[in-house]
């Protein structure tokens, strides 16, 4: 992965009051002022040592030094070279090389993170960042929080996909103090494009098993606004039986630059059908699900001295699960119908002086659930919304604010930012929580730092968590939050041909909440959602990318190694664990970009993942469950070769090309070898 640097004096530093035609790089979800020069790097959250997978057309890598860039991102600027954070950025001219036709299938390819996926092709995937569970990601569209309260199933049902994304963002570690509440492992932010240029392009892709994706996207400018409108679909006959999927997405995205300052419109709609195999358990294969996401935000940017930037943003979710698609068991009594609506508003302030930047700001949030399944009893039953049967019968609200002021000062080769976050939450007894932290970065040499941090997390229970009772899980409303301190420390390595980043951490987590059921418990027992005592995390990583293009003759462009190790120990050893403890201890990814000829690029990826924990083993065709089964390690490799000319992109792409038998979560096949192949039109004009 290639870290950009840049080497400048403080006579020719700019300054840019936005990251001009990359709004939302590095989220800036609080868009501070950046002062750089040539601008071709994104950095967000809090003071980060940035992983930046950035690629020009030609595949060119422009090599440059740290020590004098001044970024400013989400709360307070800080000299680049002094970022003391782990942020991964891909690049969308890094995405269109990689074997990848999702989203869910590209943020599997680093080794911070762990993709388990249900369904593939972006139907359904759970984020775990360095070992948390999919509970613990904040996701963010353009920088505006789009996380969903219900479960963390659904926090990618997103209104676009990969052909409309022109970065994506990935911070590795406790967020909460910037985020709030849920970003206790990590955060993700989707960045769409920001017109550059006026062009319209169509992405036609096909595969084995039926598939069939499509993509058609324009941008263009009119005087002073930037618009962006998207609109894909995509669809499958199904690798095995009831995997079938049908989606579509729409989005649309504007910036406005007026004399009063800067206006941000986005909204976005997507639906999801598709058959859900054994998705929540494999005694029922015939399920089904359905879901509609629906989201828009403002944001307004003004003034200069005293910057202000209000945002408000509302996201509605419909569920629609299905146990069983097809002839129900006579005691079968309906589907289970959700609904759930979140309002947020926030205000983002900062202001500099002498003696450094301070930030403050709040934010309100209110999250809402109409059931039949989630929530306490209502005293009248209310007709599904948008379907055909149904009706909900439960409901639930929280509300959540959030108060944050950080201040951040730079003194020769040593950075501090120092900030907590007080949050209140309406169900947790109306008490306030403080979650304090720190971030320190120390240049050694001119291609070395050593960075560390100190961070407190929040992580609220889930809707599902509270209330979901089902035919394997009985929810528990007496949940309390879990929180956590993590430490985290690391060394940043930089030269023309090498960019590295070695860090290790520790998380020692209270009361985590986890699905558990008492060890040697009979398979038919439910799982219970709990708070554990304690789960304690160690992990350590090293993510490099070895830079070709300086090479003279090389047609290689790089090769990206990049390994991450976990060890995750709880004081609950009288339960197992349906989801927490199964966590990727060994994760080595390797790929690397290659030019054959000019216009003809290939690349390949190869995964080695090792996963801790066991499931219990179900015999489909006994229709039992029969034994203990270790998750077993294993090696995916994935190639795709494309040949680009001027308007035209022609590519073709193997996944698991050795046909390679394995699980991302229990008693659920992943697909075989999978061929496809597409074709993109772009054509740019004035």
């Amino acid at each position: 992965m290639k870290k950009q640097t840049f080497k400048i004096s403080w006579k020719h530093l700019l300054i840019f009051n936005e990251w001009k035609r990359k709004g939302y790089s590095v989220f800036t979800s609080l868009n501070k002022v950046v002062k750089i020069t040539t601008l071709n790097l994104a950095y967000s959250i809090v003071l980060l040592p940035v992983q930046v997978l950035s690629q020009t057309d030609t595949i060119n890598i422009k090599n440059h030094d740290l020590d004098e860039v001044i970024v400013s991102a989400q709360k307070s600027p800080v000299v680049y070279s002094q970022l003391s954070r782990v942020v991964t950025t891909i690049d969308y001219d890094e995405i269109r090389l990689m074997p990848v036709s999702s989203i869910n299938d590209l943020l599997e390819n680093f080794s911070g993170i762990d993709i388990r996926q249900r369904g593939v092709h972006g139907v359904q995937a759970d984020i775990s960042i360095r070992g948390g569970s999919f509970d613990q990601n904040l996701i963010l569209l353009n920088g505006v929080n789009i996380s969903d309260p219900q479960t963390g199933h659904h926090s990618l049902n997103l209104p676009i996909d990969i052909h409309s994304v022109e970065r994506i963002e990935i911070l590795e570690g406790s967020g909460s103090r910037v985020f709030g509440p849920n970003a206790f492992s990590g955060a993700i932010n989707f960045i769409t494009n920001q017109a550059d240029e006026n062009y319209t392009k169509l992405n036609l892709g096909f595969g084995d098993f039926g598939l069939f994706s499509s993509n058609l996207s324009s941008a263009y400018r009119i005087k002073n606004t930037r618009h962006f409108l998207s609109f894909s679909k995509s669809g499958s006959n199904g690798y095995t039986q009831n995997t079938d999927f049908d989606h579509y997405n729409l989005f649309y995205h504007l910036n406005y630059d007026s004399d009063f300052g800067k206006i941000d419109f986005q909204t976005g709609f997507t639906d999801k059908q598709f058959g859900a195999n054994s998705f929540y358990t494999p005694a029922y294969p015939d399920q089904f699900e359905q879901t509609k996401t629906t989201f828009t935000s403002i944001k307004f940017e003004t003034g200069n001295k005293l910057k202000l930037i209000p945002v408000i943003y509302f996201r509605r979710h419909q569920d629609r699960f299905e146990l069983f698609r097809n002839e129900p068991a006579e005691w079968y009594s309906g589907h289970n119908y959700h609904l759930t609506d979140v309002y947020g508003a926030k205000l983002d302030s900062r202001i500099s002086t002498k003696a450094g930047v301070t930030t403050f700001g709040t934010e309100i949030r209110s999250e809402n659930i109409w059931s039949n399944v989630l929530g306490i009893p209502m005293d009248d039953t209310i007709k599904a919304f948008g379907e055909a049967e149904g009706f909900y019968d439960k409901n639930y609200s929280r509300t959540i604010s959030n108060y944050f002021i950080e201040h951040s000062l730079s003194y020769k080769k040593l950075s501090v930012t120092a900030g907590m976050l007080a949050s209140w939450v309406s169900e947790n007894h109306f008490d306030f929580n403080i979650y304090p932290g720190v971030d320190v970065n120390l240049t050694l040499l001119d291609w070395l730092s050593w960075y560390g941090s100190v961070n407190k997390s929040l992580r609220l229970p889930t809707f599902t968590d509270l209330f979901y009772s089902g035919p394997s899980n009985i929810g528990n409303p007496e949940l309390k939050p879990e929180e956590s301190w993590s430490y985290e420390t690391g060394l940043k390595y930089y030269t023309n041909k090498i960019k590295a980043n070695y860090y290790i951490f520790y998380r020692d987590s209270e009361d985590l909440i986890a699905w558990v059921k008492p060890l040697n418990a009979q398979p038919e027992e439910k799982w219970e959602t709990q708070n554990l005592t304690q789960v304690t995390t160690f992990g350590f990583g090293a993510h490099q990318r070895i830079i070709f293009k300086e090479i003279e003759f090389s047609h290689l462009n790089h090769i990206d190694i990049n390994y991450s190790y976990l060890s995750q120990e709880s004081s609950s050893g009288d339960y197992e664990t349906k989801y927490s403890l199964n966590y990727l201890k060994h994760n080595l990814i390797v790929n690397f970009s290659h030019q054959i000829v000019e216009h003809l690029n290939f690349s390949w990826m190869a995964r080695y993942q090792d996963r801790a924990g066991s499931f219990l083993y179900y015999d489909q065709d006994a229709g039992i469950y029969t034994h203990e089964k270790e998750f077993e390690p294993y090696w995916l490799f994935d190639a795709k070769i494309s040949y680009q000319m001027k308007w035209i992109n022609i590519y073709s792409e193997i996944t698991n090309i050795f046909d390679i038998k394995y699980f991302d979560i229990s008693n659920i096949n992943m697909p075989g070898r999978w061929l496809k192949a597409g074709v993109q039109f772009k054509i740019n004009y004035q």
